[in-house]
């Protein structure tokens, strides 16, 4: 009897902890904070939901793609995974940028992207992904001049 007593306790404070953290509400994409890109060819846009990527610990956005672009052969230092929300997105891998090879994502869409793992990407129409991860997160451009011009 005492220890059922003692559980019954320790649940009510539990769930007193857990009303007690605060709520983030989901916004619509109308009323995210959408900026220029500076990690990706100019014309993406980002919009940081929750988090740093640059920083240790978990992080979401969503990066938005104009119609006709392409993100060159490039890796992350941590495992990314992203969602299409809108659009398809056009996944290749390997070290050259090749349209007539790769994977159409259409919206709905989830994968999986290994950390280190060389892929490009494109689009047709513009494309809206959800990202997440552990950070820090960055790019690494096959093209090493891209490095320094897109950090």
């Amino acid at each position: 009897m005492k220890s059922k007593f003692i559980f019954t306790l320790t649940s009510f404070a539990l769930s007193g902890i857990v009303q007690a953290a605060s709520i983030h509400p989901i916004l619509p994409d109308s009323g995210l904070n959408w900026k220029d890109s500076k990690h990706v060819p100019p014309g993406a846009q980002v919009a940081i939901l929750s988090g740093d990527p640059t920083k240790k610990g978990e992080f979401i956005a969503r990066i938005k793609l104009p119609a006709n672009y392409t993100i060159p052969p490039h890796s992350h230092p941590v495992n990314e995974y992203d969602t299409v929300l809108s659009g398809t997105l056009y996944l290749g891998t390997g070290y050259k940028l090749d349209t007539n090879k790769g994977t159409a994502l259409p919206a709905g869409s989830y994968v999986e992207i290994p950390s280190k793992a060389v892929h490009y990407t494109w689009t047709k129409e513009e494309t809206i992904l959800q990202i997440s991860g552990i950070g820090p997160w960055g790019t690494q451009y096959v093209d090493k001049t891209l490095n320094k011009k897109y950090s």
